[in-house]
């Protein structure tokens, strides 16, 4: 990523952050068939007996290795947080993590899938009413939506935060799947994030998880 590529480090620990809070209520979901968009592709990992596949556009890096993120931080000089936050946070919890190749965006886009497992109490109604106690102080709320998408009810918020002089925006989807919480976080500019919005939507449509066990 050549343009801004420690607001990519900043937004992904701003989610981990945040999935950090996020409870869940286990729950049986049976989804349709997902059709890609044109020029989307397949990508797929094997993480902790699942096998996490995900679609996105052919222009996408897609990774999931933690220690390959903390070397991209290291390597940009810039520590944010104490590594050890990260690490000790991600091990478990960032699935896959990206950005956008091809954009010629001031901020590119870039994505982080977390799961949680933690708590299993609050439906989606009652964390969509906490949603600013989640996100903290520094994230301002553009937009709530609650949506079905890919067979699943999901909150979607748009949100901003400041980083490095920037205004960036994030569009971050929370659902349920199987007994387990999924937040799946885009940063970019503003208006990279309106434009790709529709991608977005298509990317967390995608998400499956299959238990190898």
């Amino acid at each position: 990523m050549k343009k801004q590529p420690f607001l990519f480090i900043a937004v992904i620990l701003i989610l981990a952050s945040l999935a950090c809070n996020l409870p869940f209520r286990k729950s049986a979901n049976h989804l349709p068939d997902y059709v890609p968009p044109e020029g989307f592709w397949e990508e797929s990992r094997v993480i902790d007996h699942d096998m996490i596949t995900l679609w996105v556009p052919k222009s996408y890096y897609v990774a999931s290795s933690v220690t390959e993120l903390t070397d991209l931080v290291d390597s940009l000089g810039v520590v944010l947080v104490g590594l050890d936050n990260l690490t000790g946070y991600a091990e478990a919890n960032i699935l896959m993590w990206g950005y956008d190749e091809g954009s010629t965006a001031v901020v590119p886009t870039s994505f982080v899938v977390i799961k949680n497992k933690d708590f299993a109490f609050m439906p989606l109604n009652l964390l969509s009413t906490l949603a600013g106690t989640l996100l903290g102080n520094d994230v301002e709320i553009l937009q709530e939506s609650r949506l079905s998408i890919g067979g699943r009810d999901t909150l979607r918020w748009i949100t901003l935060t400041k980083q490095g002089g920037l205004e960036l925006t994030q569009a971050v989807y929370v659902f349920k799947d199987s007994g387990v919480i999924y937040l799946i976080g885009f940063n970019a500019d503003q208006q990279e994030v309106s434009a790709q919005l529709d991608n977005y939507d298509a990317i967390v449509a995608s998400l499956r998880i299959e238990d190898l066990e």
